[in-house]
């Protein structure tokens, strides 16, 4: 059965080894999102220069993020994009923003936007990707509907059976890695792994973690309602690795 590919997110508490790095290529990540900025933090750079070469030379793709609180999204779209530039990354690399949203922002959604319209002019549109932790949902302080289905959406969601949001294209199951805190995720659709999944002629499929009856559907091309009927399931039922699913 093959396993979703996966992506780790470099930020300032990653391991700075190159031993660490060959680590993760050994368990089969060979994409980082490193992040190069974080709202009120203005010296990133030194920091992300050092994981930024250290992925680069373990033989990773590199992608660029920033975290943000959406206080001020003006300021967080010129220090990231500072940093974007001076580090070499360019338009075609992907993007994640990564909302951890203040409570004192009344209103997330129309700073998220506003942030959005700043990264939209030096990042192709279909090159970001938004990030949010399903607390964050669970609390009202974002909400799905806030975020333009036309970008990617990763849900981090950690030691739970899936994303727990169907729109999700990445999910980042864990939070640790060698006993460190580090975030990994499975990307469902090849956002950043840019790997796609193989349809496969096989009457049934075998669930992987992190599968819903959304993602299953949508991977094997099959109309939702028909693939619920075929297997005598409801919406909400969950998912468990190692079901084997009917596809036809």
């Amino acid at each position: 059965m093959t396993k979703y590919s996966q992506i780790a997110m470099i930020d300032i508490l990653t391991p700075r080894s190159i031993e660490y790095y060959q680590k993760l290529r050994k368990m089969g990540v060979n994409d980082a999102i490193i992040r190069l900025s974080t709202s009120n933090y203005s010296s990133y750079f030194e920091i992300a220069s050092i994981h930024t070469d250290l992925a680069k030379r373990s033989g990773m793709r590199v992608h660029a993020s920033l975290a943000t609180d959406l206080t001020n999204p003006f300021h967080d779209a010129r220090y990231f994009f500072a940093t974007y530039q001076r580090l070499g990354y360019s338009f075609g690399s992907k993007t994640m923003i990564q909302c951890l949203p203040d409570d004192r922002v009344k209103d997330p959604a129309k700073k998220l936007h506003e942030l959005l319209g700043y990264i939209s002019y030096f990042v192709n549109k279909d090159d970001i990707d938004i990030a949010v932790d399903k607390r964050y949902i669970d609390e009202n302080k974002l909400k799905i509907a806030d975020i333009p289905d036309y970008f990617n959406l990763t849900i981090i969601n950690v030691n739970k059976l899936n994303s727990g949001i169907d729109r999700a294209g990445t999910w980042i199951y864990t939070d640790n890695f060698e006993g460190e805190l580090q975030y990994l995720g499975y990307d469902y659709y090849g956002f950043y792994t840019k790997e796609g999944y193989q349809l496969s002629l096989d009457a049934e499929y075998v669930a992987q973690a992190g599968d819903t009856w959304v993602t299953i559907a949508t991977r094997h091309g099959v109309w939702l309602p028909k693939l619920l009927d075929m297997n005598d399931a409801k919406y909400e039922d969950k998912v468990i690795p190692g079901q084997r699913i009917r596809l036809f």
